[in-house]
């Protein structure tokens, strides 16, 4: 038994084999070093000072936690100049693309720049420092909104205040289905839970106050009922949350 051309010539769109991979990498590279370098020239001063100074070696310790900020603010700036110029030439689009499409070789480019300095954000020593860097790349976060260790793609995705992303969450605004690229708005309106372990298809639209249950996911164009919480992969329950105002119980 054979299968059909169109299997034996698909190949699936993993991260080893992303298009523009290789360029991106070079570029990042590049990146890495001229931050060092700078580092360097920034710092020489400082340390030569040291050097003649022993007694300054008792702020070594917080000059090394400081040089993670330099790191990190520096990171923040190259990422961001290349990630302007990538979409001063390729603005992101909302559609559906084929692999081989300017759109996709783009969004390819994009998404490692922002993979990079999301990697270092989520690494720093402080929590929180990746609600900063998605606004860089469109992406809005209301306030008081919990992230957790989740990934959240950094183009087309809008989380409203007071929401909780739980651990180990996927939030994606594009996915690749064959020889298609989709990329579609996420919407997650404030009071919302995402729980953990839980994938948010492109499109999805979840409404004020609606739960996500944990290792659920939704499909695309998914809308979410508020105030509810939804179960299923992908899903197709929905339970009503009950709330209390004072005396007098809502049920929505």
């Amino acid at each position: 038994m054979t299968q059909s051309s169109d299997t034996e010539d698909f190949q699936p769109i993993l991260s080893a084999n992303y298009p523009g991979k290789k360029g991106t990498q070079l570029l990042l590279f590049l990146e890495f070093w001229l931050t060092l370098t700078l580092m360097c020239f920034i710092n020489l001063p400082y340390y030569r000072l040291m050097v003649n100074h022993l007694w300054m070696l008792i702020l070594l310790p917080l000059s090394i936690y400081g040089l993670f900020w330099q790191f990190m603010g520096l990171t923040t700036l190259f990422s961001t100049i290349i990630y302007k110029i990538l979409i001063k030439i390729e603005p992101p689009k909302e559609g559906i693309f084929t692999l081989t499409s300017r759109e996709f070789q783009y969004y390819s480019l994009r998404f490692w720049v922002c993979y990079y300095l999301l990697y270092f954000a989520r690494a720093m020593p402080l929590p929180w420092v990746d609600m900063f860097i998605f606004p860089i790349f469109g992406s809005k976060i209301g306030h008081n909104v919990v992230l957790y260790d989740s990934w959240i793609d950094p183009e087309f995705v809008n989380i409203g205040g007071s929401s909780m992303i739980s651990l180990n969450t996927q939030i994606f605004s594009h996915c690749i289905y064959k020889e298609r690229f989709i990329v579609k708005q996420v919407v997650i309106e404030k009071n919302s839970i995402v729980g953990a372990g839980a994938i948010v298809a492109p499109g999805t639209y979840i409404e004020e106050g609606a739960i996500l249950g944990a290792n659920c996911s939704t499909s695309i164009d998914q809308k979410l009922q508020s105030y509810t919480i939804h179960i299923g992969s992908p899903a197709n329950i929905s339970l009503p949350i009950k709330l209390h105002n004072g005396e007098n119980e809502v049920k929505k």
